[in-house]
């Protein structure tokens, strides 16, 4: 079969499958499938570019990051609602809505209110030409290559014939999304999102969207920009976008009556804990387009339509103590323990205190009476404390100098809220550590991969970084799923690791603040562990990149008797790490490299020549950059470089520069 054939044969199967999950919550074939479908589809568009149109599936992958948005125009402009936060604000609206239109009784329709980001999405010919934020309602952000990562948003409408149209709904994370997302953030050492509204829009405004496309976002259609032809009621357009393959919200309802409205706002809140995304009202609109035109709108927002808000519920309770959790990356957050108590129709007796210092400006202590919600509807968090009657109250909350698990050393990195436990080997965190260590960024170390590591940890033969260079080959061998070609490739690869230069171990170390640059930098200084172990706080902080904060907690891991004691349990296993060649005489040396296209060997190897060969490499190009290494397909990163004078060389180039 010709390519372009089989192209537009996949891109229509894919689309069919997006259409039947996002509108139907059903699919025809399972995720292994759909993603062999997409991968092939990735292949034959990077075998022949330019057979690749821009609604193709593969979009949603991403493209090469933008220098900034451009501006989009709203017309009609994108206006808010008016706001109603009781029966008696609905009612008085209704009696409005009443007397414009002279008449006894309206159709309205219902719709919960998301807690998202407005998104317009202007299609011509039925494909997706562009995706614009809110902004001021007038004026928004061009965001159509991230809008083309979410895969509810439709590529191309799933029309009869060709149409010019604008939809407008609202980006959002589901709860259980928002909640996978954070897990895997905090098992990579990132921070987690406070909460999803700020997540949501975070993720649609990055100038990379491949960043975009690697975070779960949903779209849901509610509105169209202009009132398509031959449509006279919401609920004919609700049809219609269903039909163009949108997805619509399950709880949406067309009522007769003042009184439906209210029962179907009291039904919204009664379901609201279950609904499988977070939402803070319930919007209220007239059915009938013809309606909303005679009843016209204001210069904010239209007369027709207003949100009845939802009031965060709080409650009140005894906050018995305050204890610290470390999570897996050493974070220390310090947590409420409450007598039990119903919030938001789930039984609550824990809640964040986020970090010491919302602990201070909250000013709550143990013994108080405390205000508790649940942040987000998900997250149990503490609001605000109630002072006693008495005036006798608890001592000042503190967060420990140590560690509670380990009684390792804590720090605080540069611009950070913040504490952390930098014991690579804490109990709370020798998982995560493990693999850390084992990382391509750091030992690199074949087959000592994320569940291996949570397997040696969870039946207790690893307790510290230093123990997987002790492990017995009968043990090892005796491990679900361990072979004995697996575990001999193991062992050589550890003993492989032992070799490893200064920089890499010192990476591998994960101490906050210290990653690959500052990493490199030091082992370029030191040149040896003893040297480094015994530098001084100005000695460090004479190296470049590396300020008071990082320079006092890199001497507090040489110095504090458990972490100093992994290191010499690490010197004991075989290891004396110096560093290696910088470098220097190559032609490489102090350039500064961004990489793009498609290269023949792996983007991170490529990445670890250049550092070996002395250059520096960044993700972006700026004012800095001296070399574009250009692979197949190079994008808009070779037209900025062509644009500002930047050396642009090809992959064998930089293979022979690199060699010195």
């Amino acid at each position: 079969m010709k390519p372009y054939r089989e192209i537009s044969i996949l891109a229509a199967q894919i689309r069919k499958y997006n259409r039947q999950y996002y509108t139907g919550n059903v699919s025809d074939i399972t995720d292994t499938e759909y993603d062999a479908l997409m991968n092939r589809l990735l292949y034959l568009e990077r075998e022949n570019p330019k057979l690749r149109s821009d609604d193709s599936p593969t979009a949603r992958v991403g493209s090469a990051p933008l220098s900034g948005f451009s501006t989009v125009i709203h017309d009609p402009p994108m206006l808010s609602l008016s706001n109603a936060f009781s029966k008696d604000d609905f009612l008085s609206f209704n009696s409005r809505i009443l007397n414009l239109l002279k008449l006894d009784w309206v159709k309205y329709s219902v719709e919960p209110k998301l807690d998202g980001v407005s998104l317009s999405l202007v299609y011509e010919n039925s494909v997706l030409v562009r995706a614009g934020t809110r902004g001021d309602g007038i004026r928004g952000e061009d965001v159509t290559d991230n809008a083309r990562t979410i895969r509810s948003i439709p590529l191309r409408l799933n029309t009869a014939r060709f149409i010019n149209v604008e939809i407008r709904g609202e980006v959002f994370f589901t709860v259980k999304d928002f909640k996978k997302m954070n897990q895997k953030r905090e098992e990579t050492g990132e921070l987690p999102f406070a909460n999803s509204r700020n997540a949501t829009s975070g993720s649609l405004r990055q100038l990379d969207s491949t960043v975009t496309a690697g975070r779960p976002l949903s779209f849901m259609a509610y509105a169209t920009g202009l009132y398509p032809h031959g449509m006279e009621t919401q609920e004919d357009l609700f049809k219609k976008l269903h039909l163009w393959g949108f997805m619509l919200n399950r709880q949406n309802r067309i009522c007769d009556t003042p009184e439906q409205v209210i029962a179907a706002y009291d039904n919204l809140v009664e379901a609201r804990a279950d609904l499988p995304m977070e939402i803070d009202g319930m919007v209220i609109k007239l059915n009938s387009f013809s309606q909303r035109t005679e009843v016209g709108s204001l210069s904010r927002a239209p007369r027709w339509a207003t949100a009845w808000k939802f009031h965060a519920e709080e409650m009140a309770t005894v906050l018995i103590g305050i204890e610290v959790q470390v999570g897996r990356t050493g974070r220390l957050t310090p947590v409420a323990r409450l007598e039990p108590v119903k919030v938001g129709g789930v039984v609550v007796t824990n809640a964040t205190l986020h970090n010491q210092d919302e602990v201070i400006r909250k000013d709550v202590r143990a013994g108080d009476i405390v205000l508790v919600r649940r942040a987000g509807d998900v997250i149990p968090e503490v609001v605000t404390s109630l002072p006693p009657e008495d005036g006798i109250r608890g001592e000042v909350f503190q967060m420990p100098d140590e560690c509670p698990v380990c009684k390792g050393p804590v720090v605080q990195p540069e611009g950070e809220v913040n504490l952390y436990c930098i014991n690579p080997s804490c109990e709370a965190r020798i998982r995560r550590s493990l693999e850390h260590w084992a990382g391509r960024k750091a030992l690199d170390i074949d087959g000592l991969g994320k569940k291996l590591c949570e397997q040696l940890v969870d039946v207790g033969m690893v307790r510290s970084i230093a123990d997987i260079y002790n492990l017995k080959y009968h043990e090892l061998i005796a491990l679900e799923r361990m072979g004995e070609l697996k575990a001999t490739k193991l062992f050589a690869a550890l003993e492989k690791s032992r070799k490893t230069p200064l920089s890499r171990f010192l990476t591998g170390l994960g101490i906050p603040g210290v990653g690959e640059v500052a990493s490199r930098d030091m082992a370029a200084e030191f040149k040896n562990l003893q040297a480094l172990g015994t530098a001084t706080e100005e000695e460090l902080t004479a190296v470049k990149g590396i300020g008071p904060i990082t320079a006092s907690s890199i001497r507090s891991f040489f110095t504090n008797s458990v972490t100093s004691a992994v290191v010499d349990q690490l010197v004991e296993t075989g290891f004396s790490p110096i560093e290696e060649s910088t470098g220097k005489g190559t032609a490489l040396a102090g350039e500064i490299i961004v990489f793009t296209g498609t290269l023949a060997m792996p983007r991170q190897k490529a990445k670890q020549l250049a550092l070996a060969a002395g250059a520096n490499v960044t993700s972006a190009i700026t004012g800095k950059t001296t070399i574009l290494v250009a692979g197949g397909n190079a994008g808009s990163k070779l037209k900025k470089a062509e644009k500002q004078g930047v050396k642009v060389i090809s992959e064998q180039e930089f293979l022979e520069s690199a060699k010195g």
